[in-house]
């Protein structure tokens, strides 16, 4: 991706809670098994841990109601 820092770190953090909202609820994309949402989060949040502690994510946050 060719943004800016600032920009990035946004971008970034719209995919990991939309990952983590799908893992949670998966009504939200039908298209998408639960599974496929837990593993596409806990990849970024291993990539971008800085930014999951930013937003309050934990590893296990895709299991939280």
């Amino acid at each position: 991706m060719r943004a800016r820092t600032k920009l990035y770190e946004i971008l970034i953090a719209r995919k990991m809670l939309r990952w983590c909202n799908v893992a949670r609820r998966p009504h939200l994309d039908p298209k998408c098994p639960p599974g496929r949402a837990r593993r596409n989060y806990w990849y970024l949040f291993r990539r971008y841990p800085e930014i999951a502690h930013n937003l309050g994510l934990d590893e296990w946050a895709v299991f939280r109601p």
